[in-house]
């Protein structure tokens, strides 16, 4: 019992701004060079719930393990509390042995927009300069920061519900030096890159309204039947997933093209370790990167903040 109480638990107040969303994307990039960083990632396990419902999702990299216990409300926007919430409990790879408990909160956002932006950094053309971003969210402002860091990004163009919202983070793009605006689903049109971080169970915006070398992130959603792109993009793009085996289980975006009649070969092109491998900065088209968050991505992220921290090796 006294083992567990002096467990290390590491808030997000911790390790906020710790680390740099390059490192982040650094980090996720260098463990899927690896070849086996999906390779003890099973689809992760829900339960609903009245209220919601909670996800379980464990994976191995490296020496470490970690478990992933989040929690989703949909309501919380009105309390004033996070729509997701969770805790990642890190355990030794051998003795399995718990080695600390990290609030998942602040780096479900780090992850997930760290993650983009390393798809964003083998997909999108490399002068790729002005942003889309769907939703007002921590997630929002984390794509924002995440793709800077991989495309000179100068201008933000802002397609939000809540006009307060949309305001705020305009303003705080403006105050981050970008030229930043509010738009419409159409303006997507002016966009080299469009981040898709709502929590909408129908497509955003209409996919023939992009230009022809456009790069799509979608990332709002790990449930097969709510999606945030039309068929017609998955269809057309070049469409890039974490793994086959989530994207055509959990991922609606996907899924739902399926079912529209895309052929799943044509539905995903690629998976990400394999995007990394071979980059298609350099081709024609559209581009589209579907996630779902697989446990992987949270326990790279958890092993960089220890390793920061000095709480593990």
């Amino acid at each position: 019992m006294s083992q567990l109480t002096s467990l290390p638990f590491v808030a997000a107040g911790d390790f906020d701004g710790l680390i740099s969303y390059r490192e982040a994307i650094d980090s996720l990039e260098t463990e899927l060079l690896t070849g086996t960083a999906t390779e003890h990632s099973p689809l992760r396990t829900r339960t609903d719930l009245p209220g919601g419902h909670l996800l379980y999702m464990p994976s191995q990299i490296g020496h470490i393990v970690g478990v992933k216990l989040a929690s989703v409300s949909a309501s919380n926007q009105g309390r004033g509390l996070p729509r997701i919430q969770g805790l990642v409990i890190i355990s030794d790879s051998e003795t399995l042995q718990p080695i600390a408990v990290i609030d998942a909160s602040g780096f479900t956002v780090l992850r997930t927009a760290a993650l983009s932006a390393l798809a964003v950094r083998h997909l999108a053309p490399e002068n790729s300069s002005t942003l889309l971003v769907f939703g007002t969210g921590p997630q929002s402002w984390g794509h924002i920061e995440a793709i800077r860091a991989v495309r000179p990004i100068k201008s933000i163009i802002i397609v939000g519900r809540s006009p307060e919202r949309a305001q705020k983070l305009l303003d705080r793009s403006k105050a981050s030096g970008l030229h930043a605006e509010l738009g419409s689903p159409g303006s997507v049109s002016q966009a080299d890159v469009v981040a898709c971080c709502t929590s909408a169970t129908s497509p955003l915006f209409d996919s023939g309204l992009l230009h022809d070398n456009a790069t799509t992130v979608a990332i709002g959603s790990h449930s097969p039947d709510s999606r945030e792109v039309d068929s017609a993009l998955v269809e057309r793009a070049f469409t890039t997933v974490e793994t086959r085996t989530s994207a055509f289980a959990e991922a609606g975006d996907i899924v739902m093209a399926c079912n529209d009649g895309v052929k799943p070969d044509i539905a995903v092109d690629s998976e990400l370790d394999e995007l990394v491998a071979n980059p298609r900065t350099q081709s024609n088209g559209l581009r589209l990167f579907k996630s779902v968050g697989e446990a992987w991505s949270d326990v790279t992220i958890a092993s960089l903040i220890l390793k920061k921290l000095g709480l593990h090796t």
